[in-house]
């Protein structure tokens, strides 16, 4: 290990992501960053899912969830005139966001849990590496937050994960790409409209960006959607030509 690595290590001990607790040295070294009983109480999301956003569906051979199934009816009707369906290619998910995945997220969002993007990456690359080079993707680029934010909260969890996956699987890592520079209210608060309203103008992308050609953008939670469709749409506009999508955790889709 780097000395600069043995460092960062000694100021944030890795700590496992569902119990919270000092992981061993020997475990760290086998690159386990979980206790083995602990990573079972994390549900993977499976193979079962909406074949464009990611998240899980009820029946085995159903290919879209709820929400992207209206979408695409939405965009073949003749009276349709909005927005294309969906600004990213496709979007995928490590977890499902329920029981200690919860607790896991809240403590590496507002914990200063920044050693569990390990964890994060590591999985990634495990269960999506094959996806992401079939891809061609050539640059990681984080959902940014608000600047003001950023600064109180001392990191950017989504911007953490980012830098750790790019790592992973050599990539480029691009975290001033897209800036958000609109303090917008918490999606969660807002209805379907006020959601789209909400994040209208917020990302300004730096025109760098255009030399990839296809972007992974990933954040820590994937619930409606609206934001990586927001930041997408921006990329887009500034001739990247696919984005692909990657969080950490996964609400329902059915």
């Amino acid at each position: 290990m780097k000395t600069g690595g043995k460092f960062l290590q000694f100021l944030f001990p890795p700590r496992c992501p569902v119990c919270d607790d000092l992981l061993e040295a020997a475990e760290v070294r086998n690159g386990e960053w979980t206790h083995r009983k602990c990573k079972t109480k994390l549900k993977p999301v499976g193979d079962n899912v909406c074949y464009h956003c990611g998240r899980p569906v009820r029946r085995e051979k159903q290919e879209y969830c709820h929400d992207c199934t209206r979408g695409i009816q939405q965009k073949q009707s003749p009276f349709w005139k909005g927005t294309p369906f969906s600004c990213y290619q496709q979007g995928k998910a490590l977890f499902l966001y329920q029981d200690e995945a919860k607790k896991m997220m809240y403590r590496f969002k507002y914990g200063n849990r920044r050693t569990y993007a390990d964890f994060f990456a590591d999985e990634a690359q495990k269960q999506y590496g094959d996806w992401i080079t079939g891809k061609s993707v050539e640059a990681v680029v984080p959902v940014p937050m608000y600047r003001k934010k950023e600064k109180q909260r001392g990191y950017n969890q989504a911007d953490v994960f980012a830098k750790k996956l790019a790592d992973a699987l050599g990539l480029a890592y691009e975290p001033a790409a897209v800036q958000r520079i609109v303090d917008t209210k918490p999606q969660k608060e807002l209805g379907d409209e006020e959601r789209k309203n909400n994040l209208k103008n917020a990302f300004h992308v730096e025109k760098f960006i255009v030399k990839y050609k296809y972007i992974l953008l990933v954040d820590d939670i994937y619930t409606t959607g609206s934001t990586a469709e927001a930041v997408a749409r921006q990329l887009l506009a500034a001739g990247v030509e696919k984005v692909f999508f990657l969080s950490v955790c996964i609400g329902n889709g059915y």
